[in-house]
């Protein structure tokens, strides 16, 4: 028989089953020094006859519980955690081990692992925050557009921009895509592919910033502004990070997951990250994240055509005498027939970088116009 370990307590209690076992103390009484049911002490008492001083000692001891790790797989998941999962949270290792390892474990169980390892990603600080009131988001998807741009060092060693869009009432993040530099040509392509995959969004919920205004006076002078007022889409201009706290709490999300797979999956390009967002992230985080709006009727508007000469650079010109306008230091003339005199020719500088020509929305050919010399008239 090996040696039992007893704290005080327990040889306390022995002792006084001993004197129940004499008849030196009721049961009544054992049970109330031990703070006790009657029916509980009644069966301590018994096991002390029968086992002795095991008799105070849990039912378990000694026993492996049947819900306990094994040992080898509790080394696996360190292993994990330490080595090409080491800047996951805990709920984002736990999918992942169970898409790319094939290991199903419970959270409590990683957490613990990780706690006793001093793994723990992240520690929650709890810091005194100015209470904010919450705005209750939207009834129906498309009415509101959150939209904003976060720099970081997503992939790569360097830093790029992640331009996003993600809707108010189901937050789910309808077009994103990364860039060098939140310019408004960057800004106007993710605007245009969320129009073109859903409709035309009631208002868009943007920074005070150059690109989309810096108060409502100039938001639609802007050339993001005027490309949403012409479609029908309204503007809205924060007046802290808070009023979009939507989205601010999106690139928390994503710079806490997104990196840790860009870095996983060793992407560390612009074109090959945004392919692994758009066909493999995005659809697996709305499934996860997104949720019902409280109605299930979309408020988008009806999508217009032409697109591509709304989300450009704008420039205009008064077309002169002949047919001709000056841009970018040099004469353009507009071909054909008819007269353009005095009115005013639209020059639409696109994404990938071509220019285009239209008078009220009709496009128009135009080329380089060659003037002849002037003779000057100087004798031989």
């Amino acid at each position: 028989m090996g040696e039992i370990v007893m704290s005080k307590k327990d040889q306390k209690m022995y002792d006084q089953a001993i004197q129940v076992i004499c008849k030196r103390l009721s049961i009544q009484e054992f049970a109330e020094l031990n703070s006790l049911s009657y029916r509980q002490s009644q069966r301590i008492i018994k096991k002390v006859k029968s086992k002795g001083m095991k008799g105070v000692k849990h039912g378990n001891l000694g026993k492996i519980p049947h819900n306990k790790t094994p040992s080898e797989l509790e080394l696996d998941i360190l292993s994990l955690l330490k080595g090409k999962y080491y800047d996951f949270n805990l709920t984002h290792f736990k999918e992942m081990i169970h898409v790319h390892e094939g290991i199903e474990i419970g959270k409590n169980v990683i957490h613990r692992i990780a706690k006793t390892n001093g793994l723990i990603k992240r520690p929650k600080r709890r810091l005194k925050k100015k209470v904010h009131k919450l705005r209750p988001r939207m009834p129906q998807e498309g009415m509101l557009i959150q939209f904003d741009g976060s720099q970081h060092v997503w992939f790569g060693g360097f830093e790029s921009d992640l331009i996003a869009g993600i809707d108010d009432a189901t937050g789910k993040v309808l077009g994103a895509e990364f860039f060098i530099g939140e310019t408004s040509l960057n800004c106007m392509k993710v605007m245009k592919e969320i129009i073109q995959a859903h409709g035309v969004p009631h208002a868009f919920y943007l920074d005070k910033a150059g690109a989309f205004g810096k108060d409502d006076r100039d938001k639609s002078s802007t050339q993001i502004g005027r490309a949403l007022t012409s479609i029908g889409s309204d503007i809205i201009l924060a007046n802290s990070p808070q009023a979009k706290g939507k989205i601010e709490r999106l690139w928390d999300t994503l710079q806490d997951r997104l990196i840790a797979e860009l870095r996983f999956y060793e992407i560390k390009t612009v074109p090959s990250a945004n392919k692994f967002l758009r066909e493999d992230f995005l659809p697996r985080f709305n499934q996860n994240f997104s949720y019902p709006a409280r109605s299930s009727q979309k408020a988008y508007l009806e999508c217009i055509d032409n697109l591509d000469n709304i989300f450009c650079m704008k420039e205009n010109r008064k077309i002169t005498t002949g047919n001709t306008f000056s841009w970018n230091s040099q004469v353009y003339i507009i071909q054909g027939e008819r007269n353009y005199r005095f009115r005013t020719i639209n020059i639409n500088t696109h994404y990938d970088g071509h220019v285009s020509f239209d008078i009220l929305g009709k496009a128009v050919e135009v080329k380089a116009y060659k003037s002849t010399p002037r003779n000057l008239g100087l004798a031989a």
